[in-house]
């Protein structure tokens, strides 16, 4: 019996999923099976996915902070502040920035794969209905076998993706409602936080919701927010340690280490084992759809 399997697949050899598929297939159909695997345009889809993200700009460069009238207006409260107190509270709202950019990446990433798999699954149906032509050496059943696969995939993973994101979020919202976090903001910005004491539901992606988009975008909307009022307020907080010349802060925070450079640090997906496992279990299941392509005697089953 011809035997068909998958080779080279190196996960993080190239951002998370490594390059793309690479097929290695015993007997005389090799060729057509690198041409129309199933699985490749699904797998290939995912990993085009996470290379375009990685080449993103992350949300802290996309940021533009507006800080005008907050830099414009003396701000008394600051100007009364001890400079240790400044300073505890700017080095504060660097990490509440970071975290917020994490849950904002999470968020983002299981968007952007879950579009990812409604994307196949739409192009499977079209096949089936007759809109598109079906891959060469390809039966309905075939491609229905994939289409079931491919909603059975993205299921697990809009539970699952769900679960790891609102841990993420949780972690947010304890930190939007932590007493320091509001005094940091209030003092820094003249107003209480705008997303402090919004409650557990608020934090949440709800997997069942009957619009998913529609929830991840009001989840994904809050946290940039939140992203951008910690940026505020640490450029305000900034802002007045400046004016008083601290120099012990910059040397602290501003300055980098002469041995790193923040670019050259790698970036990493936040769902990455999560995503891992998801894609070793779908080529697993992937493959056993194309073996059906094949007799016993090597003959291709149409």
């Amino acid at each position: 019996m011809n035997t068909v399997f998958v080779s080279n697949l190196t996960p993080f050899a190239q951002g998370v999923w490594g390059g793309s598929p690479s097929m290695q297939v015993n007997g005389s159909q090799g060729e057509v099976l690198r041409k129309n695997w199933p699985a490749q345009d699904v797998l290939g889809r995912v990993a085009e996915n996470f290379q375009e993200a990685q080449n993103q700009t992350t949300l802290r460069d996309r940021v533009e902070l507006r800080l005008s009238s907050v830099l414009e207006t003396q701000n008394s409260v600051l100007e009364n502040l001890p400079t240790g107190v400044l300073e505890v509270y700017a080095s504060f709202m660097q990490i509440m920035k970071v975290q917020a950019d994490s849950a904002w990446q999470a968020v983002t990433e299981y968007r952007d794969q879950l579009s990812a798999f409604d994307q196949t699954i739409q192009e499977y149906q079209d096949m089936l209905d007759g809109k598109t032509a079906l891959p060469e050496q390809m039966s309905l059943e075939q491609v229905q076998a994939m289409l079931d696969l491919v909603k059975e995939t993205r299921d697990t993973f809009l539970r699952k993706g769900a679960a790891e994101v609102n841990g993420y979020l949780s972690i947010t919202q304890d930190l939007a409602d932590y007493d320091l976090t509001n005094k940091a903001v209030s003092a820094a910005l003249g107003q209480s936080n705008p997303l402090s004491g919004k409650g557990t539901d608020f934090w949440r992606i709800d997997p069942n919701a009957k619009d998913i988009y529609g929830e991840i975008d009001r989840v994904l909307g809050a946290v940039e927010e939140l992203s951008q009022t910690y940026g505020d307020s640490y450029s305000a907080l900034n802002s007045e340690l400046k004016r008083r010349d601290d120099s012990s802060y910059f040397y602290k925070y501003d300055r980098p280490s002469q041995n790193t450079q923040a670019d050259d640090r790698p970036k990493e997906y936040v769902l990455k084992e999560l995503l891992e496992r998801t894609w070793w279990e779908f080529r697993d299941k992937s493959r056993d759809i194309s073996n059906q392509l094949y007799r016993q005697d090597g003959q291709l089953t149409l």
